[in-house]
Formats: structure tokens, sequence, C-alpha cells
């Protein structure tokens, strides 16, 4: 019996390595993922319509522009660029993704109240975070060192773990 073997490639493919389990729970909480649901609390907040707060926002244009105006535009090559502006749309967040930034948005507060050095520090790389930057941003905005920063806040999601373990808190 002939056997022909088909050459195929084969599916690359490594969880870790490529961030496609990032949004597997663990088992239990722990500070990296602590800190992970945070920062995606602070990125949700600050996609709330209202810029970040639920603050009521102006509902009017910031330039009225006249037929003048667009023709000038046109002719400079500018208007495509004012109509992308004009017409760009906000996505709201989920209902899921603004249940959970309630419940993960105040822990810091609840949990690290009494280390005021661990809550400031966990509250300010989680922002840093949810920008899509690093503890080195941190350190031109408050001073200090990026390794302290770091190592307060994985303190601090780490003390946060603990809490939420001890109140017996799902995972998500």
């Amino acid at each position: 019996m002939d056997m022909t073997l088909i050459k195929h490639d084969p599916i690359k493919f490594n969880p870790l390595e490529d961030g496609a389990m990032d949004d597997v729970a663990p088992a239990i909480w722990n500070g990296p993922h602590v800190g992970r649901r945070i920062a995606e609390a602070m990125r949700t907040l600050r996609a709330l319509p209202g810029g970040g707060g639920g603050s009521c926002g102006n509902g009017w244009p910031p330039y009225e522009y006249t037929f003048e105006d667009l023709l000038a535009q046109h002719e400079q090559g500018e208007l495509e660029k004012t109509q992308k502006m004009q017409n760009r749309t906000r996505v709201s967040p989920s209902f899921n993704e603004v249940t959970r930034m309630e419940a993960a948005i105040w822990w810091p507060a609840r949990y690290l109240l009494n280390v005021p050095a661990l809550l400031v520090a966990v509250n300010a790389v989680a922002l840093a975070h949810s920008l899509e930057r690093d503890a080195g941003w941190v350190t031109t905005k408050r001073g200090g060192y990026a390794d302290t920063w770091r190592a307060r806040h994985d303190s601090g999601c780490d003390l946060i773990a603990e809490g939420l373990i001890l109140e017996r808190a799902s995972v998500f």
C-alpha cells in the first residue's frame, strides 16, 4: 500500500509570545492579572462619552465652515483631512466592559488606602499602561525611577490580589 504524505506548513502559534492567551483569566487572582484589569478599566473609562469620566461635553462642532472656507481648503488639499475629522466615530464600551470597569477601578483605593505610595504607583502605572506607555512615562510626569514605580505597582497589585482572594471575588 502506497502512502503519499502531503506536506503543509505547521500552524505557528505560541500563546506566550502571540498574546492570544491574554484574555484567559487565571484560576485565582494574581498581581499581573489585577494590573491588567485596572489598566483595562482606565482604558474603558477614557472611552466613555464625555472623554473619560462621564462629564457633559459640547455638542456643537468646534468651527463652522462656510462655503468659501471649504473651497480654500480644497485648493490647499486640506478638505479631506477636515472631512475625516468631522466624520470620525467613537465606539462606546460594551455593557461587560463597563461592568468590569466599575468593579476594578476602585480596587486601589479599597485595598491600598493604608499604603498611599503603593496606591499612587498602581494608579500611575496602570494609567500609563492604559495609554500604551510604560513606567518610564510615569517618571517623566512624576519623577523618580521607573524601576521603583514598577516595583511599587507590582507590590500593590499583589496586595490587591490577596484582598480579592480573601473576599472570594470571582476572577474575570
